[in-house]
């Protein structure tokens, strides 16, 4: 599961002065936004702005598309785009203006109603302006988009004429800030299309196509990569669906597995993508999908839900590097969550080991930047991303399933060549410290069982007994079979040469003299002849 921390909301809380404030100027003036939803999903956006007096605001426009900022009387006397703000996709407007200045801002928005039959949700853009104004917000949605849920409370619904209207009265002294999202069903929608890559079956709307034309496209870059960092080389089959979310708590779960309303339970089979994912920085879908991808082919390679800190915290740090090896897209690594979640535990993360299986913790975001923050420090003292990619060579050369700490430990350790355990000590986790000459024992004993398998009748009895147990005395008792294995090999060998010796100088064996009888053909039983070998005397006889 993909769970969207709403790390700038932790950051404003913990640390107020870290957030760059928009520019604000005393004025005196009011914004109406009026959100118009089209039944295809665009919304068509116009701000206008008028005042009696004169002085200056502010407001957030779209940073990376058009829009029209049009003047309908009065005047504007000053004007600045402040591009750098908190907001990734927004710019801050400033202008100073006249007494008697009405201005429009406009713009439209392909996905600022989202559909995904029978269910749709529509997010406004970001709401922000000065604290010295205030606002109206209006969204019209077509009558046969049905409200289910809008957030935030205090609005007004009502009809009028062929629209839904929603109705917030805003004081921007108190609030100036705001998002606004409607949930609806669907009277009449398009039936679902579906497309399908190798073992991978994407359902989805017709309108979305282009967005599945970027999924299939992600998926056929990045799957060697998946297989090979798991050591999962058969394709697993897999479907995906796309959903909207219902809630403004939904929104942060960008992805899950198995059916609704179980997405916090791993599941092999189906990928649940949140259509919020087209609305975030580009790599977001990719990274997301890759994500869930991944908690299949873990899964499939032996690493057990029951560690599901371990699993979460892996989807979160492979999947970015998968995506920007396979797709050039940077994932940005939030450092400010990860200093945020250190100061508020104290370096102590021995709380994720409390996450297993299904259900999510009482604070997600916490347990999820957790442990992504314990798997990126592990790799960045033992290897890198090939860490993770030998512990799953590992539990895949021994087939088992790693449900419980120490074995996880345990292969991490083999995998970095050393024992891990006081680095986890050093963030709280206490655990059993693995001895590294057992380590280097069992490496040696698995490298000579491998190298003479092919000949060692006790090779295989060899391996099993170190995937059973991974202690120096299973260890020192593989390397003893081996041995054992080479000797009777060495012995069996001798033999061979020995005899392939004799025949070759003549197969004459040594005897004494009438040692040897032969019956004579068509003779009486027991009647015996001298062999013509023997005549002349022992002298003559020949030695091997």
């Amino acid at each position: 599961m993909k769970w969207k921390a709403l790390v700038l909301l932790t950051i404003v809380l913990m640390f107020p002065e870290m957030i760059p404030s928009a520019q604000q100027e005393e004025g005196s003036g009011h914004y109406t936004y009026i959100y118009t939803v089209k039944e295809s999903g665009w919304i068509d956006i116009v701000t206008r702005f008028n005042s009696t007096g004169e002085g200056s605001t502010w407001v957030l426009v779209p940073k990376f598309r058009d829009y029209n900022f049009t003047v309908l009387s009065g005047s504007i006397k000053d004007k600045e785009l402040i591009r750098d703000t908190s907001y990734y996709f927004y710019s801050n407007l400033t202008f100073s203006y006249t007494p008697e200045t009405n201005v429009e801002i406009s713009w439209s928005y392909r996905f600022g109603a989202l559909i995904v039959e029978p269910n749709g949700a529509f997010f406004s853009t970001q709401i922000a302006f000065s604290r010295e104004d205030d606002a109206t917000i209006l969204v019209k949605l077509p009558k046969g988009f049905i409200p289910q849920g809008i957030e935030p409370k205090g609005y007004e619904l009502r009809r009028e004429g062929e629209y839904n209207v929603v109705k917030y009265d805003v004081d921007g002294s108190k609030n100036n800030t705001m998002r606004v999202l409607i949930s609806f069903k669907v009277k009449d929608g398009q039936e679902f299309s579906k497309r399908e890559v190798g073992k991978l079956t994407i359902s989805y709307p017709p309108r979305y196509e282009d967005v599945v034309d970027n999924i299939t496209k992600y998926y056929e870059a990045t799957l060697p990569l998946i297989e090979e960092y798991t050591s999962v080389r058969e394709e697993i089959p897999v479907k995906v669906n796309l959903f909207v979310p219902g809630t403004m708590e939904e929104i942060t779960t960008l992805g899950y597995t198995g059916p609704r309303f179980t997405s916090d339970v791993i599941t092999q089979g189906e990928i649940n993508l949140n259509m919020m994912l087209v609305r975030m920085p580009d790599y977001e879908l990719p990274n997301t999908f890759v994500h869930e991808l991944l908690h299949q082919y873990m899964q499939a390679a032996g690493l057990s839900v029951d560690l599901r800190w371990a699993h979460e915290g892996l989807a979160q740090y492979l999947s970015s590097v998968i995506v920007e090896k396979a797709l050039r897209f940077h994932v940005p690594y939030d450092k400010e969550a990860e200093r945020a979640v250190m100061m508020q535990t104290g370096g102590d993360l021995s709380f994720i080991l409390g996450w297993k299986g299904g259900g999510l913790p009482g604070n997600p975001g916490l347990y999820y930047a957790a442990s992504e923050v314990l798997i990126r420090r592990l790799a960045d003292k033992y290897g890198g991303p090939d860490l993770y990619k030998r512990f799953f060579q590992l539990i895949r050369r021994d087939r088992v399933i790693v449900k419980e700490l120490g074995d996880f430990v345990r292969y991490l350790s083999e995998a970095a060549g050393q024992d891990i355990s006081d680095f986890l000590k050093s963030f709280g986790i206490d655990v059993e410290s693995i001895d590294e000459r057992t380590l280097a024992l069992m490496k040696t004993a698995r490298e000579y069982a491998e190298a003479t398998s092919w000949f060692n009748p006790f090779s295989k009895e060899a391996l099993e007994v170190l995937s059973e147990s991974r202690t120096k005395e299973a260890a020192i008792q593989a390397m003893a079979m081996v041995a054992l294995g080479l000797v009777t090999e060495a012995l069996t060998a001798a033999v061979i040469i020995s005899g392939i010796t004799f025949l070759l100088r003549g197969g004459k064996i040594p005897y004494e003299q009438g040692s040897i009888t032969n019956e004579k053909e068509g003779g009486e039983e027991g009647l015996r002849t001298p062999s013509p070998t023997s005549q002349g005397g022992a002298e003559n006889s020949t030695s091997p």
